[in-house]
C-alpha cells in the first residue's frame, strides 16, 4: 500500500517556513568570522603558558582579570543549540510516522487475509457454455455429500445441477465430445503399448538371431581347430611347407574365418595377437555351454577338455614334436602365445 501524503495546514506551512529560517541563521552564525576566531582562540590556548602550568603541576594557575573580555569567548551559542533541539524534534516525528506507517501496512496485510474470492471466480473464463462449466463438468462434484459440505461447495453443487437441468443438449454434447476423447486416449494408449510390445519381440528376435550366428560360428571353429589339429598330428614330415603363427590351431575363436567368408592364398588369415589369449576366451572356445542337467557330467566334459587341450600346448611336447615344424622367424611369438595358453589353462583347471 503505497504512504499517504496528506496535505499541510496553514499553521504547518508556517511552522515549516519557521524552522527553515532558524536553520540558514545557524549556519550563517557557524561560518561568521567570529566563530572561527573563537575556535582559533580556544585551539591556541593549549600552548598558553597558564596551561602548561597547570599541567605540570602549578597550583596557582593565573586567573583572568575581572572584567576582562575572555568571557566574551565562551558565550554560548544559542541559535545553534536550538538548530539541534529542533532538529532532534524533527527525527523524532519522522520516527513515529515511519512507526505509524508499518502499523498500517501490517493493517493492511490483515485485512488482506480475510479477503474471499469464491472458487468459481478464480479460474478463467473457461468454455463458451459458462465461466463455472469447467467445474460443472467434472462429475466429481456430484460423487460427494450435500452433508459434508460448506457454504462454497454447496453453492458451486446447486449452480452445477441447475445448469445441467437448463442446458440439457450442451452438456450431453460436451459428454459426447468427452467420451469420444477419452475413446481416442485409450486407442492412442493401446497403439503406443502393442509398438512397444512389437518392438520388445523384435529386439529379442534379433537378440536370438545374434546368438544363433555366434554359436554357428562357434561351431564351425570348434570343427575347424579339431581337424588341424589333425591335420598337423598326420603329417609329421612337411619339407619346405612350415607352419607360420597363424597357422597353428590357437583355442581361441579370433584365430579361424567366418564360415563363408572368402579366402585367399595371399591372406595368412586374421589378426591375431597376444592380448587375444584370454582366460575367457579360451574357456568359451573350449568349454561350451552343455546344457545337460547333470552338473556332474558337465565338469567331467569340461575338465577332459581342458586336459586335452593341456597335452597338447605343453611346452615340452609341442617344443619336441612341433616346433621343428614351425618357421624359424616365427618360434618365438609360437612360444610366447604357448606359455600365455598353458597359464590360462592352469588358472581353468584350478577353478
Amino acid at each position: 500500500m503505497p504512504k499517504l501524503h496528506l496535505k499541510r495546514t496553514p499553521q504547518e506551512d508556517a511552522d515549516r517556513r519557521a524552522h527553515k529560517r532558524r536553520k540558514r541563521e545557524s549556519k550563517c552564525a557557524r561560518r561568521s568570522p567570529k566563530a572561527s576566531s573563537i575556535h582559533n582562540d580556544s585551539a591556541d590556548r593549549k600552548w598558553d603558558s597558564s596551561d602548561s602550568d597547570a599541567e605540570y603541576g602549578n597550583p596557582n594557575p593565573p586567573q583572568p582579570a575581572a572584567g576582562s573580555s575572555s568571557d566574551s569567548r565562551y558565550k554560548p551559542d544559542y541559535d545553534a543549540i536550538r538548530a539541534e533541539l529542533e532538529e532532534a524534534r524533527f527525527r523524532e516525528k519522522m520516527a513515529d510516522a515511519f512507526a505509524d506507517d508499518d502499523g498500517l501496512d501490517s493493517l493492511e496485510a490483515r485485512m488482506n487475509d480475510y479477503a474471499h474470492v469464491p472458487e468459481r471466480w478464480r479460474t478463467g473464463s473457461g468454455q463458451r457454455t459458462g465461466a463455472y462449466y469447467d467445474r460443472a463438468s467434472d462429475d466429481d462434484i456430484f460423487n460427494l455429500d450435500p452433508r459434508h459440505m460448506d457454504d462454497e461447495e454447496y453453492a458451486e453443487w446447486i449452480r452445477a445441477g441447475m445448469y445441467r437441468k437448463t442446458h440439457a443438449q450442451e452438456y450431453a454434447e460436451e459428454q459426447e465430445r468427452k467420451a469420444l476423447r477419452d475413446a481416442r486416449r485409450a486407442q492412442e494408449k493401446a497403439l503406443k503399448a502393442e509398438n512397444a510390445r512389437l518392438a520388445k519381440l523384435a529386439e529379442a528376435e534379433r537378440t536370438r538371431e545374434i546368438l544363433k550366428k555366434q554359436a554357428r560360428r562357434l561351431e564351425y571353429a570348434r570343427e575347424n581347430y579339431h581337424l588341424r589339429w589333425k591335420t598337423i598330428l598326420s603329417t609329421p614330415d612337411r619339407g619346405q611347407n612350415l607352419l607360420s603363427f597363424i597357422d597353428i590351431p590357437w583355442p581361441v575363436l579370433s584365430a579361424y574365418r567366418q564360415k563363408g567368408s572368402s579366402s585367399n592364398k595371399r591372406d595368412r588369415g586374421p589378426a591375431l595377437t597376444l592380448e587375444d589369449f584370454t582366460v575367457d576366451a579360451i574357456a568359451t572356445f573350449l568349454v561350451p555351454t552343455l546344457g545337460s542337467g547333470n552338473e556332474e557330467t558337465d565338469r567331467r566334459h569340461r575338465k577332459d577338455k581342458i586336459r586335452e587341450t593341456y597335452l597338447r600346448f605343453h611346452p615340452d611336447k609341442f617344443e619336441g614334436r612341433l616346433m621343428n615344424q614351425v618357421r624359424e622367424t616365427d618360434r618365438q611369438d609360437v612360444r610366447e602365445a604357448i606359455g600365455v595358453v598353458v597359464r590360462a589353462l592352469n588358472t581353468l583347471m584350478g577353478d
